[in-house]
């Protein structure tokens, strides 16, 4: 094992922890799985990503880096995958979580997991993340690299649609940041301390919230 895997495996860069997350719950969230192979039946298929799992912390990092009270707001994941960052969000006490996923697998994988982990508080919605329609309350949006521009497009194209939502933005791996930069109604506050860089996780708030 090289070293930089080793430290990789120890500091969760991987998607895991020191101490196997998983192990908490008894979920499956950590094995990177590629799209091949699995069953999508949208034609947003080829411009999907791999799933990986996200550093737990990334999440909660954010939220104290925005200054967020969960208990106000709810939890969106586009292209949850297995749904860890659903069960992270759930421990922060947001009021509600969903998750998006158009893999079949990975969507029954997350149910899964979500019953496994116990919290009555998530929903997994097997479909194309651009299709989701955001409701006007507050929310946190969370994307770890799900999908290319096409599909970020019609994510950005329905958040435009809301007319005084407060919500927030936290976009991991933000290999399309562009589309929301350029977004009018949305603010780019930085990044989380620990979190810097090209590709760690960058957040925006809406402007009317």
């Amino acid at each position: 094992m090289s070293f930089s895997k080793l430290l990789d495996l120890l500091t969760g860069r991987d998607g895991g922890t020191a101490v196997d997350w998983d192990a908490k719950y008894g979920t499956d969230t950590r094995s990177t799985v590629e799209l091949h192979g699995l069953t999508i039946d949208h034609d947003s298929r080829r411009f999907g990503e791999r799933y990986q799992a996200s550093d737990p912390s990334v999440l909660s990092d954010a939220v104290a880096f925005i200054g967020l009270d969960p208990r106000f707001y709810r939890f969106v994941d586009l292209g949850c995958g297995k749904g860890r960052m659903l069960i992270v969000a759930a421990e922060l006490g947001f009021k509600s979580c969903i998750g998006v996923e158009f893999a079949d697998e990975l969507a029954q994988t997350a149910k899964t997991n979500v019953a496994a982990a116990g919290f009555d508080s998530i929903s997994i919605v097997h479909g194309d993340a651009g299709a989701y329609a955001f409701q006007d309350q507050p929310f946190v949006l969370y994307l770890f690299n799900p999908f290319g521009k096409q599909i970020m497009a019609r994510v950005r194209d329905n958040l435009a649609r809301l007319r005084r939502a407060e919500y927030y933005v936290i976009y991991k791996n933000p290999r399309e940041r562009r589309i929301f930069d350029e977004m009018p109604t949305l603010h780019y506050l930085g990044t989380p301390p620990a979190h810097k860089g090209a590709w760690g996780a960058h957040v925006w708030a809406s402007r009317g919230g």
